[in-house]
């Protein structure tokens, strides 16, 4: 039996319970996640929760719709078994007709979905450490061999109890071109969400200094279902002279070398930030954007 339930009708032990089993779970699934991102979410479950669909929506104009929020990448189907396509598809059928418009995203695990809804691929980045450093780095690019040059002659070091805070602070100053559709609200939610995975000890925050003590780059990392996943992160703009970034990539890939973890670049369609994770070997993992219009006819060409 599938049942559509509010936010406060869902058991978050037996949710969560279902994406530490899941055979694809990730952590954008977790309650406490979706919680510090879009409070007020709501979720689909199967019998007792032995899959769960996560999705959020919002209201303007009086018109309900589906949206994907900031730092959640997508939802769809978790479940503790591998499931058909079209058991998947079952959980859409089953998203309340009030919602006219959707926009949000589909795990990787569906690749097709039903005829009347519009789909665009996207893409994320990951390498599999399950090997060793050697034939990692065998992978790395000529640009990314050089930018470790210039870091091994700036005397970089790594810092690994960097503050969350900092990271948030320093990608607003320095990172503008990837805060396309950022506004204030945003970084605040940024904020609460480091926050919630540093205390449940999901994630690790470095810093790059150099021989002066000078902060040169940072990131921070969430950690959840044998996998590392780059949230945010920092360069200076001296430290992105001297490989600050490719450094502490470098460092973080020997230290998790064989064992069976996946490291998630946190992806990107944009050119040049998808040619850096490639550098160090990531390949493109492909996962679905969907669309839907049931608006009226006269509101329609608004949501194209």
């Amino acid at each position: 039996m599938i049942r559509v339930l509010s936010r406060k009708e869902i058991d978050d032990d037996l949710w969560n319970s279902c994406l530490d089993k899941s055979y694809n779970g990730q952590i954008f699934g977790y309650s406490w996640y979706l919680d510090a991102c879009c409070p007020g979410w709501k979720g689909i479950v199967e019998n007792n929760y032995e899959a769960v669909f996560p999705f959020a929506s919002k209201k303007k104009f009086g018109i309900n719709y589906l949206y994907q929020p900031f730092f959640t990448r997508h939802f769809g189907v978790y479940s503790q078994q591998n499931i058909s396509e079209n058991e998947r598809n079952k959980f859409l059928e089953n998203l309340p007709i009030k919602y006219r418009y959707w926009q949000f995203c589909l795990n990787s695990s569906h690749q097709y979905v039903p005829s009347n809804i519009n789909t665009e691929k996207r893409v994320y980045q990951e390498l599999n450490l399950n090997q060793d450093y050697l034939a990692i780095r065998h992978q790395y690019h000529e640009n990314l061999l050089r930018n470790l040059k210039k870091a091994e002659k700036a005397n970089l070091t790594i810092i690994r109890n960097y503050s969350p805070e900092s990271v948030v602070s320093q990608f607003k100053l320095h990172q503008k071109e990837k805060q396309l559709g950022f506004a204030e609200n945003d970084f605040e939610t940024l904020h609460t969400l480091t926050k919630t995975l540093s205390e449940k000890s999901k994630s690790r925050c470095w810093a790059v200094m150099n021989s002066n003590g000078e902060t040169m780059a940072g990131a921070f990392f969430m950690e959840s279902n044998k996998r590392i996943v780059y949230l945010k992160g920092f360069s200076s703009a001296e430290g992105k002279k001297c490989g600050a970034m490719h450094f502490l990539f470098n460092i973080l890939i020997q230290e998790l070398v064989n064992t069976n973890v996946v490291l998630d670049f946190g992806g990107s369609n944009i050119e040049s930030v998808s040619r850096f994770y490639k550098s160090f070997g990531a390949m493109d993992c492909v996962y679905l954007q969907m669309k839907l219009n049931r608006l009226p006819s006269i509101l329609r060409w608004l949501k194209r």
